[in-house]
């Protein structure tokens, strides 16, 4: 059972902590709820864009330099990410640095000089981080896949944003976003680790004095939109990168732990129905797998593959038997048991050091009306049947809630 303490300062900030004694090594995690969801059009990429330049000084420390000097000298780890949902700034190291570590990251989040020189430079570095993602056909079709399922709101668009948005952002756009979106009430920070002397709430109070804020960021929320089928590029690659998506639900619905086993089922794993009908019985793949991406309002549930040039039907043919053969019959008792023992694992593993706690904590409380223990979780995992799963199977996989995104070296013709 994970212990922990939840705290909610004046100004609206939520605190999360989460003391181990039996480790040297404590991380501080802050979320923000705004991500790529809360763009307007013309914003694509600014959520991430901001997250990059706040590495460039601050008020205390103005140069890139000084900051990465000191967060090194540290030998801590250290970054920042960004999501649909929400972005994130995270440290961990020893604890017996926490104060150093602490007063660092807050003060790389609350007093960042967004220097101009430094964001025109930095457009380069996305620029170049979009093209990295476009020249792998097997990130580039994810991509493509996303806008297909997404096609008119924001869920849909690339988080890096376009060559022209990314170009066309100005310093005055950065402070504007940031002062509208960085507000204490979406601000989440989770401290997990060994305290050591430290009073762990006393430090926040300390640290993060944000004034309150009336901006409240507003979601680009899901609604129910015709699906493109097939989208398809052509580029010369020497294998064929597919992914084949259904529309879910909700990140906190009921279903999502049968979800998580049909995944597991089908191909998550290297006995998966999938990887052992196309990969093993075939070799027409390297890759095969499923994932679930869910979201505050809607979720999607994706197989994907690199497989042969001229084995692409025959692949999507066997994925959909597979899926007939859920629909109609569930899985085997074997399958469900193994798949439930394989979620046990990672979830044990998944809570091995205080950077995975704390991520754990921190998703729990954006997503769910409370957290969750590991325990409660493996107990719903357990109690899924196999009349739920192939009733789920049935519910989710429909023609009308499917896309197929392909990159591959010519045009395909495919039934679906």
């Amino acid at each position: 059972m994970l212990k922990y303490q939840t705290h909610q300062l004046d100004n609206g900030l939520k605190l999360i902590t989460a003391p181990i004694s039996t480790t040297e090594a404590i991380t501080i995690l802050i979320l923000v709820k705004i991500g790529g969801r809360y763009e307007k059009f013309e914003q694509q990429g600014i959520s991430h864009f901001l997250e990059h330049v706040f590495f460039k000084g601050t008020k205390n420390r103005p140069t890139a330099y000084d900051l990465a000097k000191e967060l090194d000298s540290l030998g801590a780890n250290y970054n920042a990410f960004t999501s649909e949902e929400f972005t994130g700034f995270y440290i961990q190291s020893d604890a017996n640095d926490f104060e150093n570590s602490l007063e660092l990251l807050s003060d790389l989040f609350l007093n960042p000089i967004f220097p101009k020189e430094e964001i025109e430079q930095e457009k380069g570095v996305i620029l170049e981080e979009a093209n990295m993602r476009r020249d792998v056909p097997q990130a580039h079709v994810q991509i493509l896949n996303q806008r297909q399922m997404f096609p008119s709101i924001s869920l849909g668009r690339d988080l890096v944003g376009t060559p022209d948005t990314i170009k066309d952002a100005t310093r005055e756009d950065l402070i504007e976003y940031f002062k509208s979106g960085y507000s204490p009430d979406s601000t989440l920070v989770v401290i997990c680790g060994n305290p050591k002397n430290n009073d762990l709430t006393k430090s926040i109070e300390k640290y993060f004095k944000m004034e309150k804020s009336d901006h409240s960021p507003i979601i680009d929320p899901y609604k129910p939109e015709t699906i493109e089928k097939l989208v398809q590029e052509v580029r010369k690659v020497d294998q064929t990168h597919f992914v084949q998506s259904y529309l879910t639900f909700p990140k906190s619905d009921p279903r999502r732990y049968a979800l998580s086993l049909l995944s597991i089922i089908l191909s998550g794993g290297m006995s998966s129905r999938l990887f052992t009908e196309i990969r093993e019985k075939r070799g027409w793949a390297y890759y095969v797998k499923s994932d679930t991406a869910s979201y505050l309002d809607i979720g999607i549930f994706s197989i994907y593959a690199g497989v042969q040039k001229d084995k692409l039907n025959d692949s999507i043919k066997i994925i959909q038997d597979q899926i007939a053969d859920i629909q109609k019959n569930g899985p085997t008792e074997d399958e469900l048991e193994r798949a439930k023992s394989n979620l046990r694992g990672h979830l044990a593993l998944a809570l091995e050091d205080s950077f995975e706690i704390a991520s754990y904590l921190a998703e729990e409380s954006v997503y769910e009306s409370r957290i969750r223990q590991p325990e409660e979780i493996i107990e719903n995992l357990n109690e899924v049947t196999r009349e739920e799963i192939k009733t789920l199977s049935q519910e989710i996989f429909k023609s009308d809630r499917m896309g197929l995104a392909i990159v591959g070296p010519k045009e395909y013709k495919v039934s679906l």
